[in-house]
């Protein structure tokens, strides 16, 4: 059987891939005690780099690149890999609702607390949002800023995470996320798998997500954030 590898866009259905590609995906602890690679089987080093928790250094942010170069160096070009693309301002305001302003009150007044501002607005709040993802684009001296690797991680523009220096993708296949059933069955199919769980194979929906649609001017502001995601999605056939 030919070797997998799913890159984990994050906001983009990691944990229905997860269940959906078992038993070929092999999962390890990413909360309580988080493994890294050099205590780990080889089959284990996808689930660890999928988990944001495990530190990269200057691949933080290339995660396929650090793939290709670091643990499949041998293999890389045999292995089947792929991701999943979710349309940019889904995802973005998916990410706005699990990282930023979830739908409890608490929740809100923290992240209000926090920033030292009154949102009075879903939309006021989602300004602010985009406000700090355009400061983690331009200030990438640290994996940190602005407000923790939680943070940066999970708005990483996808095109980063699956290309080379020169802007080469680096994965076998890209899918769509509303072809989500069809994208499993083809990379399963793909690696020749003798068990393919088609009730497994459907999208959890975000409990965080709240019913926001965002200006225009906000729409412009994520066009211009995430660029190339919007040439990556609309590329695929």
């Amino acid at each position: 059987m030919k070797s997998l590898f799913w890159l984990h866009i994050k906001k983009s259905a990691g944990q229905s891939t997860r269940k959906a590609l078992k038993p070929y995906y092999v999962e390890v602890d990413r909360m309580k005690k988080p493994k890294n690679f050099i205590q780990s089987n080889y089959s284990e080093y996808n689930d660890i780099l999928n988990n944001y928790r495990v530190p990269l250094g200057d691949y933080q942010f290339k995660r396929a690149l650090f793939a290709k170069k670091y643990l499949y160096k041998k293999d890389w070009d045999s292995i089947f890999s792929f991701a999943f693309s979710r349309e940019p301002t889904d995802r973005c305001i998916s990410m706005f609702y699990y990282l930023f302003w979830r739908k409890k009150l608490k929740d809100r007044i923290y992240s209000s607390i926090k920033s030292k501002r009154i949102f009075l607005s879903d939309s006021y709040a989602f300004d602010y949002f985009l406000e700090l993802i355009s400061k983690r684009s331009v200030n990438n001296t640290s994996n940190y800023s602005p407000v923790g690797l939680h943070f940066t991680t999970h708005t990483n523009p996808m095109w980063d995470d699956v290309t080379d220096e020169s802007g080469n993708i680096l994965l076998s296949k890209i899918f769509r996320l509303e072809n989500f059933s069809e994208g499993i069955t083809f990379a399963l199919k793909h690696i020749n798998a003798n068990i393919i769980n088609d009730q497994l194979i459907n999208v959890n929906i975000n409990p965080f997500k709240g019913s926001f649609n965002p200006s225009k001017q906000q729409i412009k502001k994520i066009e211009t954030i995430y660029k190339e995601d919007f040439d990556i999605y609309e590329s695929i056939k």
